[in-house]
């Protein structure tokens, strides 16, 4: 070391001068041979001016530096354009016809969300969408009666230049209508420049089924298709004719029964199952017996419409005995007359019809799974104080 002091010319400092030097001084980094260094001063002054971070005090940011984003919470996932599409091909590269395939599919599958999410991305895009497509998502929106979604359709529908196409103008009648939103209906109907008779269905139909028991509006729709010369066809008579039964009207659906003789409609099996159901809710089961009588081919649905209606009169020996007929006509039970038939034979005790139905539904698989067909057969053997065999359907469920 004292060999190095003398070649540099420079004579060694006593440690007590060092120990006067601000520690500013000994922190900042000197170069190796200060006597070559023209900008010694230089250093000393930014040395002074330098003061070590304090743990307490806040790191400062730089005015261009960007801030980290915060990530959402954990516990709410959000729906991402990757959710929607299912494939992993972007949608913008696929044929547009795939594409309404998935749009179709979301919309069968009632997961609106999904499919106006693509809906969304294809607007961005300037993708067209067809007629077709539109159809699937507005009958998505009446089997989930959801309205807002259903107005989102039809602001698509507009941005599309398809709000002039009469086949999805009845589609919108006919959704807000079973939506319930008769005002929306009559507005759209109103905005039609040519009214076929399948508007006036559908706005017939809305009036049904907001209507209940008060049939008046769907009297004055009537009237009105007649007026203008509306070619009216089964589905109009049939939704009129609902609606009679529905508040009871007979002295309406006998006005209409003549109406359908007149016009030579009164061979529709449509029609007269209508009829036969009519009457049985106003009590004229002789009228209904007649109608049902006129009829040479009578399928399961004419058959469960008569069992139905004794059952609703409580006349469940005829309705047992229509059944027996049924059955001799080669035509068994389903679904929807087994869950008639058996509460009938439970209130008149009927122990080995019952037998031979719950047999029936054991040797059907497919009903036996049924929880309704479950149900009902607990309730037959528990109303006849037979817990065992309830509680052996219970059991086996």
């Amino acid at each position: 070391m004292e060999g190095l002091w003398c070649n540099c010319n420079l004579t060694p400092l006593p440690k007590a001068i060092f120990l006067k030097l601000s520690p500013t001084v000994l922190l900042h980094p000197l170069p190796q041979n200060p006597l070559n260094n023209h900008n010694h001063h230089r250093f000393r002054r930014e040395a002074s001016n330098f003061s070590p971070p304090s743990r307490f005090q806040r790191p400062t940011r730089n005015k261009h530096e960007r801030r980290p984003c915060r990530s959402p919470p954990k516990n709410s996932p959000t729906f991402t354009r990757r959710d929607a599409f299912s494939r992993s091909i972007p949608v913008h590269s696929r044929n547009p016809h795939a594409i309404y395939k998935d749009i179709q599919q979301f919309a069968h599958q009632n997961k609106l969300k999904e499919a106006l999410t693509i809906l969304d991305y294809l607007d961005k895009k300037g993708v067209p969408v067809n007629p077709t497509t539109f159809s699937s998502l507005i009958a998505a929106c009446v089997r989930l009666k959801s309205l807002s979604q259903g107005k989102v359709v039809h602001a698509h529908i507009r941005i599309n230049g398809l709000e002039d196409n009469e086949y999805l103008r009845t589609k919108l009648v006919h959704m807000y209508t079973s939506c319930g939103s008769i005002e929306d209906a009559s507005r759209m109907f109103d905005e039609m420049p040519s009214r076929s008779v399948y508007p006036w269905n559908a706005l017939l139909r809305g009036n049904v089924v907001t209507g209940g028991r008060q049939y008046r509006d769907v009297l004055y729709t009537f009237k009105q298709m007649r007026e203008f010369g509306v070619e009216l066809n089964v589905y109009t008579f049939s939704c009129l004719i609902k609606s009679f039964a529905g508040s009871s009207a007979l002295y309406q659906g006998l006005k209409t029964h003549a109406l359908l003789v007149k016009n030579g409609l009164v061979a529709s099996s449509i029609l007269r199952t209508s009829l036969i159901d009519m009457y049985f809710k106003c009590g004229k089961i002789k009228l209904a017996r007649c109608v049902f009588e006129e009829m040479d081919e009578r399928d399961i649905i004419l058959w469960g419409t008569m069992v139905s209606g004794f059952a609703h009169n409580r006349l469940q020996r005829e309705a047992l005995d229509y059944v027996r007929w049924m059955i001799r006509e080669g035509i068994y039970p389903n679904l929807a007359i087994l869950t008639m038939l058996l509460p009938v034979i439970s209130e008149v005790w009927a122990h080995r019809l019952g037998k031979e139905a719950h047999a029936y539904v054991v040797k059907t698989k497919e009903y036996s799974k049924q929880l309704f067909i479950q149900s009902a057969l607990i309730d037959m053997y528990c109303k006849w104080g037979d817990m065992g065999s309830g509680r052996k359907v219970f059991m086996a469920r």
